[in-house]
């Protein structure tokens, strides 16, 4: 297919060799530092011109009009979430959306046969606007969202009068605002925010992250209630009890450990439950007693219980197991545990005492919790008192997120929503093998295939991976993944080191000077998938999303003959420069700091923008920043395609793909995601020779093993 297209002509950034700077005695040049100043016309000017040149490419890539089909057939689904009880009388919200509408809608329904109604509706707003977040106050007349542009950090709160679909005039004080939880009354709300700015030196404007507290109607501003006064790295979370005695405040070093306290809501007084910055726990509370998950001691985790009456006194209910214990929630009086079992999840259920009871029946392979900005999210809900109603979600590589009710007493998990998606999943088939890396430790890889796939050394293959923050790769549905599969290829994610699959320690075998584990695992997945006769190196493509688009770009510099092309979206790439883009400084507690001698030494031994080597022979790359990004630094891809295509011309060609008015996660709209979508996979297909089939064929692209028609609606 690439001889397809005409020879291309970059346009060449200019390049300053005064700029640099030193670091512990060593100079680094800089070249391209100017492309840091995104709003410079001359920056503006070379962005645009990359950008024509990589869409004359994706544009001209046959198939297009196929890769758009299949994608908005397993994108475009109506969407329904479990109910959020709200009010004495039985009102529950929810979040709503037809296949054709753009965005998530929050919705009201005034009991259980009545209709629904729409309280928020962000279709409505402005294209690059998004809805982040909605909680609605206990008695259900009002509700507290958070609005942001281009992104879905940044969020302003605003409170929304339900009855006559006013807004209140109270404005939370600070920026970002997020984590949000009502006070029982609802006179007002706990939230997490950075300070306003002004209150901070410059400089500091995403530092100092703290728990406020809005009162409404008060005209008083928002009082800081929890913090911390010496670290400004720290960041802050908070929730509200079931009993709705206590808020439950939580201060993180980012994702390595956190501290615990409740506010009881009574007197406002602050108390301990895990007072030491020492491990990772989650705390819930059920009747007169606390529930500790905790790594402490424990590095695959463990259930605590402890008397509100002695908070900080624990003891082991569940005790650690040799799998990893992710979270733990108490519905109906018993314990729903969810464990990855080598990177999928299983649901183990306890009676109130820690006795195991017997394992929730899923309907495969898949996953139940997932991660967000505020740690792993438990996929398992309902509430300690009352009735014993359990939601489940699920998904799978093959199964988008779907919701479940289980009915204990039956032992029956009954789908609630399982969305149509037009993937038939029993076509493909989902295996998990062991490989060595580099200094022999075995690491597990998911295979994701059609059933009746030969195994003859030719498929397409798309490698992913993460590696850090202790954040693990699980099985996860997403549109582009079903197209790909649909187009006869074959998707690889393996847990290297740096996740959190196996626990602590996994985790931490791939954290600062020890990072190279993670590059070495996920070389060696490739270099396996080779020689176990799934694909050749030509056929490979190496694809990362943030600490991912690093790992790929780490590892094409490391082991360029393992790839045939490479797609980095948002990443890091500057690593001696990461701590001076927003909040990233707190991420020296993952990859080091550039401060330190050793660290900086390390970080500069694989920072790829100061790795390019003009005498290695580089596979096809493209590099994708969001020109919106509020987490990792946009100007990044920018200097790395300069410097590659001004100084690594031996092979490669390699790509600017900027995503205009887009976030960390993509675009804000169904049609932008699905037009992002599309332009990665036509760039799969123009690096490795995968040709898509017209629209209303079936993908032929893999000779003899071509999906059925079935496959590709």
């Amino acid at each position: 297919m690439k001889k397809l297209i005409p020879a291309l002509e970059f346009p060449m950034a200019r390049g300053d060799p005064q700029s640099g700077y030193m670091v512990h005695g060593r100079w680094f040049d800089d070249p391209y530092a100017w492309l840091e100043r995104l709003d410079d016309p001359e920056t503006q000017a070379w962005i645009a011109a990359q950008e024509a040149v990589t869409h004359s490419v994706l544009s001209a890539v046959p198939g297009r009009d196929w890769l758009r089909a299949a994608v908005a057939r397993s994108r475009r689904y109506a969407q329904l979430s479990p109910p959020i009880p709200a009010g004495p009388n039985g009102h529950e919200f929810l979040w709503q959306a037809d296949a054709s509408e753009e965005k998530l809608k929050f919705m009201l329904r005034r009991g259980k046969d009545a209709p629904l109604e729409t309280v928020l509706d962000p279709n409505t707003w402005a294209s690059e606007e998004v809805l982040v977040f909605a909680v609605p106050s206990p008695d259900g007349t009002l509700v507290a969202f958070g609005k942001s542009v281009g992104s879905a950090h940044d969020a302003v709160t605003h409170v929304l009068d339900v009855e006559t679909g006013r807004l209140l005039s109270d404005r939370p004080r600070g920026t970002s605002h997020e984590s949000l939880a009502w006070r029982p009354d609802g006179s007002g709300f706990f939230y997490a925010a950075y300070p306003e700015p002004g209150e901070v030196p410059a400089g500091d404007e995403s530092q100092w992250h703290a728990v406020y507290e809005q009162r409404l109607g008060s005209g008083a501003p928002a009082r800081r209630i929890f913090g911390d006064d010496h670290v400004k790295q720290y960041w802050c979370a908070v929730g509200i009890s079931e009993c709705r005695r206590f808020a439950v405040l939580y201060k993180w070093d980012f994702v390595h450990a956190n501290v615990v306290y409740l506010l009881r809501l009574a007197d406002d007084a602050l108390v301990p439950v895990a007072p030491d910055m020492r491990s990772v726990n989650y705390v819930q509370v059920i009747g007169e007693k606390l529930l500790v998950q905790t790594d402490l001691d424990a590095p695959r985790g463990r259930l605590c219980i402890a008397p509100l009456t002695a908070p900080t006194e624990w003891r082991t209910l569940i005790p650690e197991s040799s799998h990893s214990l992710q979270t733990v929630t108490g519905v109906g009086g018993r314990l729903y545990a969810v464990y990855s079992y080598a990177a999928s999840h299983r649901v183990h259920i306890h009676a109130e005492d820690g006795t195991y009871l017997r394992e929730l029946a899923l309907p495969g392979l898949g996953s139940v919790n997932h991660t967000s900005g505020g740690g792993v999210i438990s996929g398992v809900r309902g509430a300690w008192g009352g009735d014993d109603e359990v939601w489940v979600d699920f998904t799978s590589y093959v199964q988008p997120p779907s919701v479940y009710r289980y009915d204990y007493e039956a032992d029956c998990l009954t789908p609630h929503y399982v969305p149509d998606v037009g993937l038939d999943a029993s076509a493909y088939v989902t295996d998990q093998v062991w490989y060595a890396s580099r200094d022999g430790t075995q690491v597990s890889m998911f295979i994701i295939h059609r059933k009746d796939m030969p195994r003859d050394g030719r498929r397409p293959v798309r490698l992913s991976g993460y590696g850090g923050f202790n954040i693990s790769v699980q099985p996860t549905f997403t549109a582009l993944n079903a197209a790909w599969l649909q187009l006869g290829g074959v998707l690889a994610y393996p847990n290297i080191r740096g996740g959190g699959e196996y626990g602590r320690g996994w985790h931490e075998a791939a954290v600062k000077t020890r990072r190279q584990n993670a590059f070495d695992d996920y070389i060696a997945a490739a270099q396996w998938l080779a020689s176990a006769g799934y694909t050749t190196p030509s056929k490979l493509v190496s694809r990362g999303n943030s600490n991912g688009g690093l790992l790929v770009a780490v590892t094409a510099m490391q082991a360029p003959d393992a790839f045939g092309a490479v797609y980095s979206r948002v990443p890091n790439l500057d690593m001696l420069g990461f701590t001076r883009w927003r909040y990233r400084d707190a991420a020296t507690v993952e990859y080091g700091s550039p401060d330190d001698p050793v660290e900086g030494a390390y970080l500069a031994g694989y920072s790829p923008y100061h790795n390019v080597r003009a005498d290695r022979r580089y596979p096809v790359m493209m590099f994708v920043p969001a020109l919106n990004d509020r987490v990792a630094p946009p100007h990044d891809p920018l200097k790395m395609v300069a410097r590659l295509q001004a100084e690594a011309t031996q092979a490669g060609t390699y790509f600017l793909l900027p995503l205009r008015d887009s976030g960390h996660g993509g675009g804000t709209t169904l049609t932008a995601l699905i037009e992002q979508d599309v332009d990665e996979l036509s760039f799969y297909c123009w690096a490795l020779d995968v040709a898509p089939p017209s629209p209303g064929e079936a993908s032929d692209a893999t000779s003899e093993d071509a999906a059925t028609s079935e496959d590709a609606r």
